[in-house]
């Protein structure tokens, strides 16, 4: 057997293992890595490439400077900002957490995270104006959702990296993204997702839950505070690491010198301890990526590459319409994360934007922002992502009920970014 065809069936084989979701993404990639090592597919040295990969780096310490804002009280202080502004209206509160919630999904790297910090906070306005929780969680938790990576901060730069790795992989370098991509393609639905939230979602979610609520989240432990130094810190770093990579630009540093020297000053300024840091590390997300990495590496070594962009080529019929091409790598995506989990979603179909847009000659940026924008649109079944059963079980919730509140959105949506992302990354 050839190592086309090896490649092409481990390729296959981990696709199936993600859809499946029987293990854990980061071990089916490792596995992946492994397979291909084993296959002589790849040299050791070529799959293990990835661990030092500079985008890795800044994956791996990105995540620590995030945690070393969450680690202060700065969305505590937001809160109670967000209280204070309303002045007793419970329209103005409602679009204070929804605020709150749009920023934080830009800043931390998990909707479940976003909505099980708001949620909490936003019971305050079910005592206060005797609503039910049906009445919030799901615009709170839809907002956490799609509005994520809308803003060039920590996930935008950490996608950018992460994507930017897959493009040198397969050939196409002379395509790069940054953090102000995604900006562009997703804050204009992200606005929209707010209003919608605001005008439509708490107008037309259940006074009264629909089935009985099963879970009641607890209060979030108390952490021990901070030194008023350490406060300081969390926070200056935070956005300081912000500050110099959208103004990368200008004074040259490279990304992955600036998360690093990040990460490191958050522990050195006691912002964070060792075991603190290093359980922020998101290990799952690294190996995943470097699995990932080697898979794309082997693709295109064995020119298997180009047989999966061909193939999905042959199904445009040849045409260079890029709202077909668009539309083909939102839609898909949109449609099964509604059966699986948006990450796995998004592991196997990059890749295959990649592929497709280096056989026809397009232009792969908007495709791939497509693609993770079409699996963040996933929000009428509860298999999309944690945050969506969490929501479910807060709100009391049903399927039927999720399609009710998201049906008009999930239209805005598919209309919209096809439309808005292919007009301004054309792909021919």
């Amino acid at each position: 057997m050839s190592n086309l065809t090896i490649c092409l069936t481990i390729f296959a084989a981990c696709m199936l293992l993600f859809a499946w979701n029987r293990f854990p993404m980061s071990v089916v990639s490792l596995a992946t890595l492994l397979a291909l090592v084993v296959t002589r597919c790849l040299k050791p040295q070529e799959a293990l490439a990835g661990f030092g990969d500079t985008n890795n780096m800044i994956i791996i310490t990105m995540f620590i400077v995030a945690a070393g804002l969450n680690r202060t009280t700065f969305t505590e202080k937001l809160s109670r900002f967000i209280v204070k502004w309303s002045r007793g209206s419970l329209k103005y509160a409602f679009l204070g957490y929804l605020i709150m919630a749009f920023f934080l999904t830009n800043f931390i790297f998990s909707p479940l995270a976003v909505f099980a910090i708001v949620f909490p906070m936003s019971l305050s306005l079910s005592e206060t104006f005797h609503l039910e929780p049906s009445k919030t969680a799901y615009p709170l938790v839809v907002v956490a959702i799609v509005c994520c990576c809308a803003l060039p901060l920590s996930i935008a730069i950490t996608n950018s990296g992460i994507y930017n790795g897959y493009l040198a992989e397969y050939g196409l370098s002379q395509y790069r993204m940054v953090p102000l991509d995604f900006m562009f393609a997703r804050l204009p639905l992200a606005i929209v997702t707010l209003l919608w939230a605001y005008f439509y979602g708490f107008k037309h979610a259940p006074d009264r839950p629909v089935v009985p609520i099963e879970y009641h989240m607890a209060k979030t432990k108390e952490k021990k505070p901070l030194s008023p130094f350490g406060e300081l810190m969390g926070v200056v770093i935070f956005f300081g690491v912000i500050f110099l990579l959208i103004t990368q630009q200008f004074h040259g540093i490279p990304t992955w010198v600036v998360t690093f020297g990040g990460a490191c000053l958050t522990v050195f300024c006691g912002v964070l301890t060792e075991k603190e840091a290093i359980a922020a590390i998101p290990v799952s997300a690294s190996t995943i990526y470097v699995g990932c990495l080697a898979m794309a590496k082997a693709l295109t070594v064995t020119g298997a590459g180009d047989i999966v962009g061909a193939t999905v080529s042959q199904f445009l019929a040849g045409s260079h319409n890029g709202y077909l091409l668009g539309g083909i790598f939102f839609l898909v995506p949109f449609l099964l994360t509604q059966l699986m989990l948006n990450k796995a979603v998004i592991g196997i179909f990059i890749p295959i934007a990649i592929l497709t847009c280096k056989a026809v000659g397009a232009n792969p940026i908007g495709p791939i922002l497509l693609v993770y924008s079409g699996a963040l649109a996933a929000i009428l079944a509860p298999m999309a992502t944690p945050a969506l059963p969490l929501a479910m079980s807060v709100g009391g919730y049903d399927q039927k009920a999720l399609l009710k509140q998201g049906w008009l959105l999930s239209i805005l949506l598919s209309v919209g970014y096809v439309f808005w992302v292919m007009t301004i990354y054309p792909a021919f």
